[in-house]
């Protein structure tokens, strides 16, 4: 059986973009071998050249340009990778919160994007053990900075409101020890409920917005919108303006979110707010989703970054290992789950980026 394929439009658009990368690469190549061969210091020794060699070296910082986020050239960059599970103690997915994981999804996945998905109000979360969660984040964190590849900081929760002061507080810190660096994306609120963007939801990111950009005044924000992040339209009706590079989160597992989704969220996107996929899961424990195809077609013409949930070996659907895989990556094709080589077919795949 053949797996998965991730995308079907546009093959024009794929060889194009992949010659401005060869293109740019041979650029690169070229410029630092003519400096290293011609420019010397006034010692009459050759300085030595350091070339952008990382994801994150060649893209920049990113940022929002109208409804897409662009890299430091301002072209539109469609990232795709891995968010780790609930960093919660006991929960199982804690486990796997390692640099060597980080690592290996990187070189063996040519994964561009991690998501460090901390625990807040629920037994074991943030709120009950602060400082094991937050040294959890913090792995993944410095180890996607050493591999070069983008991480998202996520507050994961479902009632982030009810504990605005602690929002506040971590992402100050999170701002204070990674603002410098271009890897790094904060995540303010996981999935809020059904209740209120405006009243709510809105009010609560706008402080937390406020207490990030004192300290880090540009690194991409990602922001949740009701209803499992799933109501983009009410955050595309009433957008956060005062602050710049502001994303929403969409998340979508194909089981229950189908097209009726995919026209309310280019329906936000026409409105011209950008959208950001920090999470969706497959149908699980199968290699066929037509519905992941479809997904996955749309994050690609939209130019939408995504990470599929989980890694993490609980037998659940959506994990992407089988109970007892290494927490220190190395996995083999019968360590993935269906969920996990789908998933892995599809990040390997993806266009336009190269680890």
């Amino acid at each position: 059986m053949s797996l998965f394929v991730p995308y079907t439009p546009k093959a024009k658009e794929c060889v194009s973009a992949t010659l401005k990368i060869l293109k740019l690469s041979i650029y690169l190549f070229l410029s630092c071998l003519i400096i290293s061969c011609t420019k010397e210091d006034n010692t009459g020794e050759t300085p030595e050249i350091i070339p952008d060699t990382t994801l994150v070296d060649r893209h920049g910082l990113l940022q929002v340009d109208g409804n897409k986020i662009v890299n430091k050239g301002g072209e539109p960059v469609s990232l795709a990778g891995n968010s780790f599970f609930w960093s919660n103690d006991n929960w199982g997915g804690e486990r796997y919160y390692t640099p060597e994981v980080v690592a290996w999804l990187k070189e063996d996945w040519n994964t561009t994007i991690v998501r460090a998905a901390m625990g807040v109000e629920d037994p074991g979360g943030y709120l009950d053990n602060k400082p094991v969660n937050k040294d959890r984040v913090k792995t993944i964190v410095d180890a996607a900075i050493d591999v070069g590849i983008y991480v998202i900081i996520d507050w994961h929760s479902h009632h982030a409101e009810d504990h605005t002061d602690e929002a506040v507080n971590f992402f100050q810190e999170m701002a204070t020890l990674y603002g410098e660096y271009d890897n790094v994306i904060y995540e303010l609120y996981n999935e809020p409920l059904d209740i209120s963007w405006s009243n709510t939801i809105k009010p609560y990111a706008l402080t937390v917005i406020s207490a990030i950009r004192t300290i880090d005044p540009d690194n991409l924000i990602v922001v949740g919108t009701p209803v499992w992040s799933q109501r983009v339209d009410l955050a595309a009706a009433d957008p956060i303006t005062g602050y710049s590079n502001i994303a929403y989160t969409l998340h979508f597992y194909t089981i229950y979110h189908q097209q009726w989704l995919r026209d309310r969220a280019s329906a936000a996107l026409e409105s011209g707010i950008a959208l950001f996929v920090t999470e969706w899961g497959s149908i699980g424990y199968s290699l066929v989703d037509s519905e992941a195809n479809e997904w996955m077609t749309w994050c690609f013409t939209n130019k939408i970054s995504h990470c599929n949930w989980a890694v993490n070996d609980k037998e659940e659907e959506w994990s992407i290992l089988i109970p007892g895989a290494s927490t220190t990556g190395g996995w083999s094709e019968d360590d993935l789950t269906d969920a996990g080589k789908l998933a892995k077919n599809i990040i390997v795949n993806w266009p336009g980026l190269t680890p």
